[in-house]
């Protein structure tokens, strides 16, 4: 019996250690999922509102993935087979120019998503990387000062100019996150001073140079930033000697940002790459998302409506909006005016920086009264139906994500080529890119692709021409070309042209024709 009760004593001593490391580690489970439970129930709208966004497009990537998608992965299987491109091999009318391949980087990451997980892969880190652009905007408003009634405000409106010109897969879903991670670190060091966290943006812009040429935007705002740093050092004790007041940190923010535009393999051959795209007068009148925004009246209207309103907010706040915001909101909204795709930069500035300017003209309210079951069922009810569509879309079989293209024309085009090889292909803006992506031996035999920057100003106008009734002395940009793929709805001008040029129909498939051409 002593032996015994001494026994005890020894084994309970060692209990409370061993219970205690579990009560620990349960609490701390249980302080976590509280923590969650908490954190969904305060952000229920915008938890669901971001999950059924996510859903819904999703459920639209069939529709979403076309000429740009398929580039990203033609891209991608070039640079991972034959390293950084320098002269294009893919196409006829551009064959030896030089290619500077800007969105190497982000191509090779869409190629290699494809590599492991298939286009299903592939769509779902795109939809992703959508709501990580505007989850961190969001996150950014409310850091900024934002209150959550005021961000809600301007979600509908901004989000509809954010998701108007993402949806479509393309490696510019890249740029989006880096933007509002930009945004986010030069707003709040205007706010509250972080000094050595807002040089963040220099390397983000770095890794941003590779993947996108939206970069430009970016090393913008970085540069409208230095420029209020500008004006602080030439105003903040008169003119008289201001030119030694400018700090160092006000040079770097002006000539840096530029400088990281060339961190790429191709250095200061980046500037052929940006006058052919950014300068090119062709884009304007012949590429419809280079147009003016008044192009898409559908676009225009609650665009200038949102540009009216946040003009009017900041003009109430006066000297309480920051002038970084406002520099920032003019110049993008400037942007967007001269081209559509650039609403989706002023849709994501205007979420991130109004919400706070909101904030300074309205009296702040009390915490709403929140209803915990009601929002968490809201919130368990998107998630549910986020998970739902995730399992559909990963569950479809790649002739789903196709299913805006004619498996066929794949066969059709590939037998007449493998019969005579040096047949040249006169493919559509739809087509030439996911001819060379179903079938890579068709390289150096398509027309074109989606790569504009790499034809001259004559090339694209005689493709935009080329349905139009001509003159039989003007040149035909499609006498050397034996096989025609073609839209087989919503052109007006492919069965004219087809009757024209005394063609043979192979094909008349879901969405495309394929007919060989006298030349052949």
């Amino acid at each position: 019996m002593i032996e015994f009760e001494h026994a005890v004593p020894r084994v309970r001593a060692q209990n409370p250690v061993t219970r205690g490391h579990g009560t620990f580690g349960t609490s701390r489970a249980r302080h976590g999922l509280h923590r969650a439970v908490t954190w969904l129930e305060a952000q229920a709208l915008f938890v669901a509102g971001s999950a059924l966004v996510a859903a819904f497009s999703l459920a639209h990537v069939p529709e979403d993935l076309n000429q740009d998608g398929w580039l990203a992965l033609v891209g991608g299987r070039y640079v991972a087979a034959h390293g950084i491109p320098q002269h294009d091999t893919l196409t006829v009318m551009a064959h030896g120019t030089r290619w500077v391949d800007q969105q190497w980087l982000s191509q090779l990451a869409m190629y290699g998503l494809h590599q492991v997980g298939g286009l299903q892969l592939y769509s779902i880190a795109y939809v992703a990387l959508t709501m990580a652009g505007l989850g961190l905007t969001i996150a950014a408003a409310r850091a900024l000062g934002g209150s959550e009634r005021h961000v809600t405000w301007m979600l509908a409106p901004a989000g509809f100019l954010y998701f108007a010109g993402s949806f479509q897969i393309r490696t510019q879903g890249f740029a989006y996150p880096l933007f509002a991670a930009t945004l986010w670190l030069l707003a709040k060091e205007v706010r509250s001073k972080s000094r050595r966290r807002v040089y963040l943006v220099l390397p983000l812009l770095i890794v941003w140079a590779n993947l996108h040429g939206s970069v430009t935007v970016g090393a913008t705002v970085v540069v409208i930033y230095g420029l209020t740093l500008l004006i602080e050092d030439l105003t903040g004790g008169g003119w008289r000697g201001a030119h030694r007041r400018i700090r160092r940190r006000t040079v770097v923010f002006l000539i840096a940002p530029v400088l990281c535009l060339f961190a790429t393999p191709y250095g200061f051959s980046m500037v052929t790459y940006y006058r052919a795209t950014l300068l090119n007068p062709a884009f304007g009148h012949l590429v419809t998302e280079w147009q003016p925004v008044t192009s898409i009246m559908a676009l225009a209207v609650p665009f200038f409506a949102l540009v009216f309103g946040a003009l009017w907010l900041l003009g109430r706040a006066g000297r309480r909006a920051e002038a970084f915001d406002q520099l920032t909101l003019v110049v993008l909204a400037f942007g967007a005016v001269l081209a559509v795709r650039n609403i989706t930069w002023f849709g994501l500035a205007v979420l991130a920086l109004l919400p706070s300017t909101i904030g300074t003209l309205l009296p702040s309210r009390g915490v709403p009264t929140r209803r915990r079951t009601v929002n968490l069922s809201l919130s368990a009810g998107s998630l549910a139906i986020l998970a739902g569509s995730l399992i559909a879309v990963a569950s479809q079989p790649d002739s789903w994500f196709q299913s805006g293209y004619d498996r066929q024309a794949v066969g059709v085009v590939a037998a007449v080529v493998k019969r005579q090889p040096h047949t040249l292909i006169y493919a559509g803006d739809r087509w030439g890119d996911w001819l060379l992506w179903q079938d890579p031996n068709l390289a150096g035999h398509i027309a074109y692709d989606i790569r504009f920057e790499l034809l001259s100003a004559r090339q694209l106008q005689e493709i935009a021409d080329v349905g139009q009734i001509r003159s039989s002395q003007d040149p035909d940009i499609l006498a050397p070309y034996g096989l025609l793929v073609l839209n087989s709805t919503g052109s007006a001008d492919s069965q004219p042209l087809l009757d024209r040029r005394r063609t043979h129909l192979l094909l008349r498939g879901k969405g495309v024709i394929v007919a060989t051409t006298p030349a052949l």
